[in-house]
């Protein structure tokens, strides 16, 4: 694929589209390539929102070549739809298809599709792509566990496509599989997620990365070294969230997406709010660290940007704390350096000094203190220091 010529394709068409065109009128397809997007604006996910509000149902995206839609929860409107042409759908499958075989995927593999086909688009971004490399795909969507265990026993299915929490169930249920193809949940980012998973079924368990607005965007192959960017599906930027100038590779910041796959409803300089790092490596970039938080809650400390959202992830991986309820507290202390509570809500006994080192590891400065308590509730962040 040309990359600046399918951006500049999809830049024109965005400025026919009553969302775009008064934000691109001063922009020229010319102006971008795949290597500067910078004549782009910045889009949100509440400014697409607010507009469909206002010119509800399509927003004036719907146009005669759209030939799939999906419809995703969004707040303040219910659900958004998402619109796809046939060139869309064959950008999305060719670029999953070279990932998947990338990965051994192919002729001979049978293939669960156990993510959903109906009003979400989670099972068709995976759909079309397994059966351009060459594997048979059952559309199963979403059905009980004890079903689908047995569907994978009855038919011989070695590849699976899930959310990680299902899949874990599905081999809790006695179901067994070569290869998962997990999506929709933190997973890799979470420290012993993948391992229990694996043990549950029986194989190796890859993560993948994606938005419904988007598809999947990045992906891991079979060494594990960190998701990479499908390069054919879309233009992957990382900027500081306050700023908005690009990060260097290694710092943490937002992921920002322009989609090469979607031109019945275009993705522009999308910011995520998905916090990530990104590097380069055999010349692809790589999302080492997969993402890892939210961009919402940053706060400096320690001379350190941290993002309280990331601890979510780290926190999922330890036994005996509730990982959804807890609080970082922040104070001045003697001399006027930062003193940094982390408040987890769990059980005081729990040997936290593992969780402290992976904490200081992650985010690059160490908790002064981490207090267990029975309950946790308030702010994410409370900052004594100002």
């Amino acid at each position: 694929m040309d990359r600046t010529a399918r951006l500049r394709e999809i830049v024109a068409r965005a400025k026919t589209l009553p969302f775009f065109a008064p934000r691109l009128r001063e922009v020229s397809p010319e102006d971008v390539s795949a290597e500067d997007l910078s004549a782009l604006p910045l889009t949100t996910r509440e400014e697409l929102t607010a507009h469909f509000r206002a010119h509800a149902p399509h927003g004036g995206f719907w146009r005669d070549d759209v030939v799939q839609l999906h419809l995703t929860p969004a707040p303040d409107i219910g659900r958004m739809p998402e619109y796809l042409t046939r060139r869309d759908l064959e950008a999305q499958a060719a670029a999953i298809a070279r990932h998947l075989a990338r990965c051994g995927v192919g002729r001979g593999d049978r293939c669960l599709v156990v993510l959903s086909y109906h009003l979400l688009a989670g099972g068709w971004l995976f759909h079309e792509g397994l059966q351009r490399c060459g594997a048979a795909v059952l559309a199963l969507g979403p059905e009980r566990a004890e079903t689908v265990a047995e569907i994978a026993r009855a038919y011989g299915f070695n590849v699976l496509v899930a959310n990680p929490s299902f899949a874990r169930r599905l081999g809790e249920a006695g179901a067994r599989f070569e290869l998962l193809l997990a999506a929709g949940e933190p997973f890799s980012a979470v420290p012993g997620y993948r391992e229990g998973v694996e043990a549950a079924l029986g194989g190796t368990a890859l993560d993948a990365y994606g938005l419904s607005e988007t598809g999947i965007v990045a992906a891991e192959t079979r060494e594990r070294d960190g998701l990479y960017v499908l390069e054919d599906a879309c233009i992957l930027e990382v900027i500081d969230p306050v700023t908005l100038a690009p990060t260097p590779d290694g710092e943490k910041g937002e992921v920002v997406l322009t989609s090469l796959t979607r031109e019945g409803l275009p993705v522009l300089r999308f910011r995520t709010g998905d916090l990530t790092l990104k590097g380069s490596r055999s010349g692809r970039t790589v999302l080492p660290r997969g993402v890892f938080g939210r961009t919402d809650a940053m706060v400096k400390v320690k001379g350190v940007k941290v993002y309280p959202r990331e601890l979510l992830f780290l926190l999922a991986g330890t036994p005996g704390v509730n990982f959804r309820n807890y609080q970082l507290h922040i104070r001045r202390g003697e001399g006027g350096s930062d003193v940094v509570t982390l408040r987890l809500e769990g059980d005081p006994a729990t040997d936290t000094r593992e969780l402290g080192e992976r904490i200081r590891r992650a985010l690059g400065i160490g908790m002064n203190e981490i207090r267990l308590e029975p309950s946790v509730t308030g702010e994410l962040v409370v900052d004594e220091r100002f």
